[in-house]
């Protein structure tokens, strides 16, 4: 079971924090992918070329996914996966 969180207009989408469970080996790719068909929400998360939008944060137990493997981080039970906008403030 992964636990998803998101955050900002993500959690208008995909709710709070939702548990999601995921067939052997699987990635961040697919973890979105199966996110986004049942939330129809696919245009949020991915560009037309197929990837992750430049302003969609994705962290795996706290990581950045850019410091680990990318979309292709693969995912284990119990894994947290969060799901937010960029942070701006002042």
């Amino acid at each position: 079971m992964i636990n998803v969180k998101a955050f900002a207009r993500f959690r208008e989408v995909f709710g709070k924090e939702l548990g999601v469970e995921l067939n052997g080996k699987a990635t961040v790719t697919d973890l979105l992918t199966g996110l986004c068909v049942t939330h129809d929400a696919h245009d949020i998360i991915f560009n037309e070329s197929g990837g992750i939008k430049k302003y969609v944060n994705i962290l795996v137990n706290g990581r950045h996914i850019q410091s680990l493997s990318g979309t292709q981080t693969e995912l284990a039970d119990g894994d947290e996966v969060a799901i937010f906008p960029p942070v701006a403030g002042g």
